[in-house]
């Protein structure tokens, strides 16, 4: 029997591989015999190396860089021949900093423009960036300006651009780009469809959770619809470019194209190929609900077990029962959870209760072989 295991990360718990592992742990419980290929999945976010590190062998590349509110870090990288792999959470992650931490108005991606040189430095010709996750909101001004385009203040600034800056600038050139760019492929990996400003826009929907106060949204976002005018003002409303902060709109106006996160990485691990083989595909997920049905690592693994008629299970940390259409994507869905319990425990304990539950679906199927 051959079982696909392409699991999402539980956040908080587990890996997206420590998912996967805990999975086959559970089924071989029960049938040694069982062949389990194990891919780790992402859709863009945070955790985005893990695939390529656990299933391509790949070891990360380290390298400083500046992180959301200029600062140094150590980042890193992976790379694979003349194809870079970018994770923009390792500059400028969310989780690097607690919520009174967090000053929107000093943001800056500069630090993902930071990684993309250093992929040109190597050499790539293709470039795989995933956005999500981050802490920044400015309208991707510091990964244009570590990429080489140039800006002209109206007064004395110096240090990379932050959203606070994007009020001074009165001119952009965009000639000045590293000129490399125009030889790569600039592919975006990302989930977020939004436009880069207006109620629907970056600040307005994503801003709070980087710190943004309510109050504060109008002005910022008419800080960064100015720059977005001087820049590329084509790309404003065009779907994604308000992804991570507006880098999905710095990175379209360098001649980036979008793409679903996790089928761009799904093609990278040759899932689609592993899925067509398999008897039986299981994937999971921290918490699944109606946000997993645009575009998550669970709902792209269901249509590709759909695609080729093989069964689809889910286990999930947290399953809304209420959303018929989860439901209905997959043949048999799953809680880890084996009574009721704290979030604390469920969090302490989810590669036992995932193994578990795992060899308690395997007991059913074993039924039917």
């Amino acid at each position: 029997m051959k079982i696909v295991l392409a699991p999402d990360s539980f956040k908080g718990s587990l890996s997206a591989a420590e998912a996967a592992l805990a999975m086959k742990e559970g089924i071989q419980s029960v049938i040694p015999e069982a062949e389990c290929i194990m891919i780790p999945m992402a859709d863009g976010g945070e955790g985005m190396l893990e695939p390529f590190t656990f299933k391509k062998g790949l070891t990360p590349a380290e390298l400083t860089v500046t992180n959301t509110y200029g600062k140094s870090k150590q980042a890193f990288i992976c790379l694979d021949k003349d194809t870079a792999y970018i994770e923009s959470a390792q500059a400028v992650g969310l989780t690097d900093f607690v919520p009174d931490e967090l000053m929107p108005i000093h943001s800056t991606s500069y630090g993902v423009g930071e990684m993309i040189r250093y992929a040109l430095d190597q050499g790539c010709k293709k470039v795989l960036i995933g956005l999500g996750g981050s802490a920044v909101n400015d309208g991707g001004a510091g990964l244009l300006e570590a990429l080489g385009a140039a800006y002209t203040y109206t007064e004395n600034i110096s240090g990379p651009v932050t959203l606070g800056k994007l009020q001074a600038i009165q001119r952009v050139d965009l000639t000045t780009l590293d000129p490399r760019l125009r030889d790569i492929e600039l592919m975006i990996a990302s989930d977020v469809n939004n436009p880069l400003t207006g109620s629907e826009g970056a600040t307005a929907i994503f801003g709070p959770q980087k710190g943004v106060r309510p109050e504060d949204v109008p002005l910022y976002d008419r800080w960064i619809e100015q720059f977005a005018a001087l820049t590329a003002a084509e790309m404003i409303s065009a779907p994604g470019a308000g992804a991570a902060g507006g880098m999905g709109f710095a990175l379209l106006a360098a001649g980036g194209t979008f793409a679903q996160g996790a089928r761009i990485i799904g093609e990278e691990m040759g899932l689609q190929q592993a899925i067509s083989e398999a008897d039986l595909v299981m994937t999971g997920e921290g918490r699944s609900d109606e946000q997993t049905m645009y575009g998550k690592v669970a709902h792209y693994v269901a249509q590709q077990a759909d695609l080729y008629h093989k069964p689809v299970i889910l286990l999930s940390g947290s399953l809304d029962h209420e959303t018929d259409e989860l439901l209905n994507l997959f043949t048999a869905s799953f809680s880890v959870m084996h009574s009721p319990c704290t979030l604390d425990y469920a969090l302490k304990n989810a590669k036992i209760l995932t193994a578990k539950r795992a060899a308690e679906i395997t007991k059913l199927i074993q039924l039917q072989l």
